[in-house]
């Protein structure tokens, strides 16, 4: 037992942590960083290189404006780690980093292309499994890890349906540890075969040929059997003998199985030329009236209200209906170079055209993050994709720049152009256009969602990626997966420093005007200010007609029709337009809706294939008449594979310089006799600086605390500055007798108390004034046996006052004071003779003296 006196003034020493980022990071892992009740996130790119992930969690930690994160630094190491540094010497932090959602390192396996039989291996640490069932459950794949000499019995936890996905688990003496990669061979695995039927259009005769990854056979009789199929595709060196099984009738159709060395692969389709039959139907496809003119309706949804300024333009082109051909340029310059130079531009260019030019310019140049040049209005009005300048139509292009002030013009030169001519300036005014800065962006706190039709996202982070947003806005029901195309304003970072997306629809929302009304919200702590308009609006232009049509007058036979490498089925030589556009939209290249076709029927009438929606207004390839097809019966699968992942994998994180300063209970300079107070000693708090830190002594259980009457305040409020406390607020500590308020002095603002387990006996004789309406002495701590003790002889107590707080107590003695108890307080006997008490349902299990 010895007698300690605290005295505080101990110099600070910043405390520094080093967080080293394991080997095996994988693309899509996501490292959190929490402090208190705010965490940090950062998403692992594709190919992840642990140097350049640190740096780029560096970076991400000193741009955040979370108040929390903001008072320490991190550092880059340059070898995959980096440090973190209290930005105020001698205020300890305390943060948490994993990556994935706890500290055991978790592994993921996973057959791909749907393995039909075989089995496989895993390898950890030079240690191989006897061979897995491609079927096995997580029992088996368990207990095969744990018959490894260096994975013991419960080391691992398998959990996953049979045939997988199976998540591994280390545990154990593996818990908590970045452990080696599981290594799979899946050599002896399984695919299924793919089938290939191959049919002819009726023919009397004449010969066919076959080619497949870029070989051709010789010609084959229309009348074949199945034998010869196979031996002229066995001749062929990407095939060769034994690696396909062919059957069928003569003539076909023929079934072609791919075997041996191509077994369990999906293979390319084989293709047919029919060109040297006979006795089959002449048909012809034309092009009647070219497609062209359609555009993808794009808006813009940015960060910033703010009006213009010279760094962004208001660039005004004005059309000209008089003008009927030539060529214009057209360039932007901004004092040190032309970063837009177009030449050759054609005179009936179109908006949607015109902004093609402009992105292809900007990607080119690799100025796409630095200046962002779109349509962003047509006047007062909106533009529309197919608008032309030859039409009298004017675009205003906004031109966004993060390189500062800068002095843009613009050059139009139509010398070139016959008629008449185009015109461009820079509005000055701006014009309604807009830009942001980091004011627009706030304190990247909150959530924000994007509204199709009042329809939302779910909430979005203020830095979410494009392909992020893309996701979200697919799950919108009138959108769908496909649909959209989203591309990133600014330098990648969501809205930051002024950015945003182009949001533009495609697929089955592609040439159209989706008339959808597009908004944004967000969450009520969000500082975002954003701004959403239409950059112009989508149109079919004119779609493509082709027609289709028979020679002769034929009374039977059959044909085929492909598009885009796809194959239709049989079509009858009498088949009606209905017939030609079912097989049509039944091809993966052309789909449902996008094409109708009228006329008809064959072969006395043509049939019209007119291509809409997703198809519309473009310049097609023409749909070919084919004398026979290829159409996948069995899809081979690719290459079964056994493929691991991390999904969570432990952070080497640790301390390496404490936290020590003047506030600090753990830095023994503080104390009279240069040492801690450990178990049965005596602790004095006569006078000093405030204890503010290193609160946790739980471990330690004092003989007698005696805090006199000064201004010293022991614990942290529940709110600083800036955030809500997450650093202990109370003194954690055992003692026999804790005595508070003796000797002369105004007393302490803020004694906080929590007696944990023990069972002091605690006077309160005297307390200052607290802060911010709280009691300036406050205890907490419960004791199974309702043992302790306390005597209120003066000032200002409170017991377990906030929600969550907890105390009890065997005996409360007040004779003079203040006096506030919260809601969980149990005492068993309460002897009252002084006093005023305020109390919220406290449980008296006893007695109660008055």
């Amino acid at each position: 037992m010895k007698d300690l006196v605290w005295i505080g003034g101990a110099p600070a020493v910043a405390q520094v942590d080093t967080i080293a980022l394991p080997a095996d990071i994988e693309g899509g892992q996501i490292f959190k960083a929490t402090i208190g009740r705010k965490t940090l996130k950062y998403t692992f790119p594709d190919g992840p290189l642990r140097v350049e992930v640190a740096g780029a969690i560096v970076d991400q930690w000193n741009e955040s404006e979370i108040p929390e994160f903001a008072e320490i630094s991190a550092t880059d190491q340059g070898d995959g780690s980096f440090t973190l540094t209290a930005d105020n010497p001698g205020k300890p932090f305390i943060v948490n980093v994993i990556i994935g959602t706890g500290a055991n390192e978790i592994q993921v396996v996973t057959l791909i292309n749907s393995p039909t039989g075989g089995t496989f291996t895993l390898t950890y640490d030079g240690q191989t499994t006897g061979n897995i069932a491609y079927t096995a459950s997580a029992a088996t794949i368990q207990t095969a890890l744990e018959a490894l000499s260096n994975i013991g019995v419960g080391d691992v936890v398998v959990t996953g349906s049979a045939g997988g996905p199976w998540t591994i688990e280390f545990t154990n003496a593996l818990g908590s540890t970045d452990v080696p990669v599981l290594i799979p061979d899946d050599s002896l695995l399984e695919g299924t075969n793919e089938e290939q039927v191959i049919t002819l259009v009726s023919a009397t005769g004449g010969t066919f040929t076959l080619s497949f990854g870029g070989q051709t056979t010789g010609a084959i009789a229309y009348n074949a059997s199945a034998a010869t199929v196979e031996t002229f595709l066995e001749a062929l060196s990407t095939i060769g003998a034994g690696n396909v099984s062919v059957s069928g009738s003569n003539g076909g159709p023929w079934t072609v199985e791919f075997i041996g060395e191509l077994r369990g692969t999906n293979v390319d389709f084989i293709t047919l030329d029919g060109s040297s039959l006979t006795g089959v139907l002449d048909v012809d496809v034309s092009e009647t009236t070219p497609g062209g003119g359609g555009s993808n309706e794009r808006h813009i949804v940015q960060a910033g209200l703010a009006d213009n300024s010279s760094v962004n333009g208001g660039i005004v082109i004005s059309g000209d209906s008089d003008v009927t051909g030539g060529t214009f340029d057209f360039t932007i310059n901004d004092g040190l170079q032309d970063f837009v130079a177009l030449t050759d531009i054609p005179y009936d260019v179109t908006v949607a055209e015109f902004q093609a030019l402009l992105d292809a310019e900007l990607i080119a140049w690799g100025l796409n993050y630095r200046y962002r040049v779109f349509v962003a209005h047509q006047y007062t009005t909106d533009p529309v994709g197919d608008d032309k300048l030859s039409d009298n139509a004017g675009m205003i292009l906004q031109v966004d720049s993060a390189l500062g002030t800068l002095t843009l013009s613009v050059d139009l030169d139509g010398t070139n152009l016959t008629g008449g001519s185009y015109s461009s300036f820079i509005d000055s005014i701006g014009a309604g256009m807009y830009y942001g800065d980091s004011s627009d962006y706030g304190d990247g706190a909150g959530s924000w969602k994007l509204l199709i039709d009042g329809n939302g996202t779910d909430d979005l982070s203020p830095t979410i990626s494009g392909a992020d947003l893309k996701t979200a806005i697919e799950g919108i029901a009138a959108v769908g997966a496909g649909n959209v195309a989203v591309y990133e304003l600014g330098e990648g970072q969501g809205f930051k420093f002024g950015g945003g997306f182009v949001i533009e629809f495609i697929g089955d929302l592609s040439n159209q005007a989706t008339g959808f009304t597009i908004t944004t919200s967000k969450s009520v702590d969000s500082d975002l200010n954003l701004q959403v308009w239409t950059g112009y609006t989508g149109s079919s232009g004119t779609g493509e007609v082709q027609t289709l049509t028979i020679s002769g007058s034929p009374v039977s036979g059959t044909f085929a029709l492909s598009y885009g490498g796809d194959d239709t089925a049989l079509i009858a030589y009498n088949a009606d337009a209905s017939t030609v556009e079912t097989a049509l939209e039944g091809l993966p290249s052309i789909g449902a809706g996008n094409v109708v076709c009228g006329g008809g029927a064959l072969p006395g009438s043509p049939i019209t294939i007119t291509f809409a929606n997703a198809l519309s207004g473009e310049d097609l390839e023409l749909v070919e008449a084919i004398y026979g097809n290829v159409i996948e019966s069995v899809q081979g699968s690719d290459t079964p594979a056994v493929k691991v992942t991390t999904s969570q994998t432990p952070v080497t994180h640790s301390t390496t310089t404490e936290s020590e300063g003047p506030h600090d209970w753990n830095t023994a300079a503080n104390w009279d006799v240069i040492e801690l107070p450990a178990d049965d000693d005596n602790v004095f708090i006569v006078d000093g600086s405030d204890i503010l830190y290193g609160l946790d002594q739980s471990t330690v259980t004092l003989n007698r605390l005696e805090i006199r009457n000064s201004a010293t305040k022991i614990g942290l409020p529940r709110r600083n500055d800036s955030f809500y406390e997450y650093l202990d607020r109370f003194l954690k500590i055992g003692a026999a007798e804790i005595v508070v308020g003796l000797g002369d002095g105004n007393g302490s603002a803020r004694i906080n108390l929590d007696i944990g387990s023990s069972s002091p006996v605690i006077e309160i004789h005297d307390s200052g004034t607290g802060e911010s309406g709280e009691q300036s002495v406050q205890v907490i701590g419960v004791n199974a046996v309702n043992t302790a003790e306390l005597l209120i002889l003066g000032g200002e107590v409170g017991i377990a006052v906030l929600p969550k707080q907890e105390a009890h107590f065997a005996l409360v003695t007040m004779r003079e004071g203040n006096l506030t108890t919260g809601s969980n307080v149990k005492i068993l006997k309460w002897n009252k003779t002084g006093g005023d008490v305020q109390s919220y349902q406290t449980t008296i299990d006893g007695t109660v003296t008055l």
